[in-house]
This record gives C-alpha cells, structure tokens and sequence, in this order.
C-alpha cells in the first residue's frame, strides 16, 4: 500500500516515519540551523509525572552555527492532509483548527519555547505534473491559519512530496522545492516567536540529551533518530530509513499506538 493510500488511524505517524527515512525531507526542517539530534513521538510526561500526557510529535536540538554556539529545542506539531492529481484536497482538518491551537498551546504551557506547526501534504502520484503548489484549494485554508497562527506566535510550515507508484508500493521522491533553492523542500511561513525553555520540557530535553550523549561509537549518529517504544518503555536510537521495529521488543514501532 502506498504512504497516500495508508489508513487514517496509521498516516500520520507513518508520514513522520517516512519524512525521517529521506535527508532531503527533514534536512530542511531546521531551515538552515545544525541539528545535533530530532527525537520523534516523545511522550510529555516521560520522566517528568505531571498532567501533560500527550505525545510531542518531533523535537530538535538546534544552533545557528557559525552565528551561534548557543543550543536550543524547537517542537513540531505535524499535522497531514491529501492533495490529489487532480487538483482537490483532503484531511485538510480546517474545521480543526481550534483543536490543533489547543494542541499548540499544550507544547508551549509544557514548557517548550519554540512551537511550530508541520502541515504535511501528501501528493497523489502524478500531482506535480500536472498542478503548482501550493494549487488553489488550499490558499483559502493556509491564509486562515497563518492569521491565528501568527495572533498567537507559533511557527508554520509547509512540507509537500510525492512518490511515484509501481503496482501498489510507493518508489522515488518528488519533493517541491521553494524558489531559488532547490534544496529548500519546506516552505517556511512564519517564524514562532523563541521563548526560554520552561519545567517540565527543560527537564525532558536534559533527559533526551543524556540518553543520546551516553550512546557511543555510533558513527554519524546525529543522522539516526530517538524514538519511544511503548511496549517496553524505553527510548531507543535507531536510523529510521532503515528501522522500524523496536530493537529491545522487536515491537512495530511505526503501528503502536
């Protein structure tokens, strides 16, 4: 089956996934920062108790080299949609907006000082020959949320792709690149406004900095991913292009819910 084709109840954490397995996709996340690690579907209350109980979606640890040696962490909420070949749109989730604000607000009242939203289209095979991005259907969509996004400081961007299909699998990356820099496949909207790190996230973070740091001779290591596995309760660090399955369990880590 193909990731445009996956079940709903599955897509988006299997569209994550599939970002972290191709460079091209979450090398651009960043937007021009170094990453020394992105850590994915991480619990809030992992380590620290509280009453923040959902999951944040992805987590890096960033600086502006050479402008700065100064790290920072900056979260993602992601969230999916479908455009098709022929121009439509689904899962477009506009009239969950104020859930997915309330979400963005959970990151930031958790503690994390760099809250951005992910809106990832999946394209139809066939999309890109035959539409621009972003196509009509969605400007609509997209000015209304940079509004509320903006209002209240979050960050926005847009990460769209496609595969090619053979039979019923997907093969090849067709990624939309902004103008003028082929290597730019996000599409940065808007900034979120930095704050300083706060309890519980600050708390997390270290954690998350210590379990990576501890792991050594792992060449290249910042290219492999923290993950959660929720069957045996433990973090793992895995290269996700070519792993899917927990190391300790051999639990499906992509299917857990």
């Amino acid at each position: 089956m193909t990731l445009f084709k996956s079940e709903s109840q599955y897509r988006e954490k299997a569209t994550i996934w599939r970002v972290f397995s191709l460079l091209p996709l979450y090398a651009a996340l960043p937007a021009g920062r170094v990453w020394r690690w992105f850590a994915i579907n991480i619990p809030m209350d992992l380590g620290t108790g509280g009453s923040f109980t959902s999951d944040v979606d992805i987590i890096a640890r960033l600086h502006d080299h050479p402008r700065s040696q100064e790290w920072f962490y900056r979260t993602w909420e992601v969230k999916v949609s479908l455009l098709c070949k022929d121009g439509s749109a689904r899962s477009l989730k506009i009239g969950k907006m104020n859930r997915t604000m309330t979400q963005l607000k959970a990151y930031r009242e958790f503690g994390s000082p760099d809250v951005c939203l992910l809106d990832v289209y999946l394209c139809e095979a066939g999309f890109m020959g035959q539409n621009t991005f972003p196509p009509s259907v969605l400007k609509e969509t997209i000015s209304t949320k940079l509004a509320e996004l903006s209002r209240e400081r979050f960050g926005y961007q847009l990460l769209p792709f496609e595969h090619g299909k053979v039979g019923e699998g997907d093969v090849g990356l067709f990624a939309i690149t902004s103008e003028g820099n082929p290597l730019q496949t996000t599409f940065n909207l808007l900034p979120a406004v930095t704050t300083g790190s706060r309890h519980p996230f600050s708390r997390l973070v270290d954690d998350l900095d210590k379990f990576f740091e501890g792991i050594e001779g792992r060449p290249g290591k910042h290219f492999n991913q923290i993950v959660f596995c929720r069957e045996c309760r433990r973090l793992q660090l895995i290269r996700m292009k070519d792993e899917h399955k927990c190391p300790t369990c051999e639990s499906d880590l992509v299917i857990q819910s």
